[in-house]
């Protein structure tokens, strides 16, 4: 009987230890900002807003820019940290554009395995709630592919995407790549006059004989949705809030594919509700481009 009592007790302080482990490692799964794949100090302090300021270089095949975090501090922090892999930082800066004050900034060791990349830290008084890095891109950048004529409809123009899901957006802009944390962005990208820029954003149905292109995302997204591609692309329309870019040389093509897409919308408006994000476009990728689609919001990158 002592036994039978004795094994009894241990079983129910074993099964409470348990339960509390458990109910332990569940209470921290449900933490918001628990991210094993970011260095960022998100319960401290993090990006509500990302305006990127863009020069894409087909010559030297690199991105330089500058990355204008507007934070908020949720603690007082006085060091912002965010992930980079691949980047190259040039200087950091505090304040508004054309009022900037030199930040000083470290960079981190490379995780063991080089997946996660570095960790950023930046400098900060407690008042300051924006952040400026310079950078640029390089051959390491994970999430860019560059495209030769060879690889493009036409043979003629070179061609760029970027890919950033599921944590390779660090690899061509500093900043705090957690889904966790949800930014709304903006964009002013510069490139060659013959090519076009397009992102996953309000893009500009026009093409600008400049090379400059200015974009807005209003809505809050993860930072693995932040797309970017430059190319020789026309835009189809198939309705008020749907259509196309890709190539010229695929757009009979393209326009016969997705003829019925503005069907489709109407159809799922009517079981879900009107579309949230406006409008639907369409990126239609080269042949070389490697994956079925990308779900990039307001221009899903999808292959031909």
């Amino acid at each position: 009987m002592k036994l039978f009592t004795y094994i009894t007790l241990i079983l129910i302080l074993t099964s409470c230890s348990q339960e509390s482990k458990n109910k332990s490692s569940t209470e921290n799964l449900a933490d918001p900002f628990l991210d094993d794949h970011s260095y960022s100090n998100l319960k401290e302090i993090k990006t509500r807003h990302l305006h990127l300021d863009l020069d894409i270089n087909f010559e030297s095949k690199k991105i330089y820019g500058v990355a204008r975090h507007r934070m908020i501090n949720l603690n007082k922090a006085d060091t912002a940290i965010f992930d980079i892999k691949g980047l190259e930082i040039q200087k950091v800066t505090t304040g508004e554009r054309n009022a900037e004050i030199e930040a000083d900034f470290v960079i981190g060791k490379y995780d063991k395995d080089s997946i996660l990349g570095q960790p950023l830290l930046v400098k900060i008084n407690v008042e300051d709630s924006i952040i400026n890095i310079y950078y640029k891109t390089s051959e390491y950048s994970e999430a860019l592919d560059w495209l030769d004529p060879s690889l493009t409809s036409s043979k003629i123009h070179p061609f760029l995407y970027t890919q950033g899901q599921a944590i390779l957006t660090r690899t061509w802009i500093p900043i705090q790549d957690s889904p966790s944390n949800r930014i709304t962005y903006s964009a002013d990208v510069k490139v060659p006059a013959k090519l076009r820029a397009v992102m996953s954003a309000k893009n500009d149905k026009k093409r600008n004989p400049t090379g400059l292109y200015h974009f807005e995302m209003n809505k809050s997204i993860p930072c693995y949705l932040i797309a970017l591609a430059v190319g020789d692309l026309a835009y189809s329309s198939l309705s008020e809030n749907t259509g196309f870019f890709c190539e010229p040389e695929l757009s009979s093509q393209c326009k016969s594919e997705f003829v019925d897409l503005p069907k489709m919308l109407a159809v799922a408006e009517k079981i879900y509700g009107k579309y949230q994000w406006e409008q639907y476009d369409l990126l239609i990728l080269p042949y070389s481009f490697p994956f079925g689609g990308m779900e990039n919001p307001m221009l899903t990158f999808v292959n031909p």
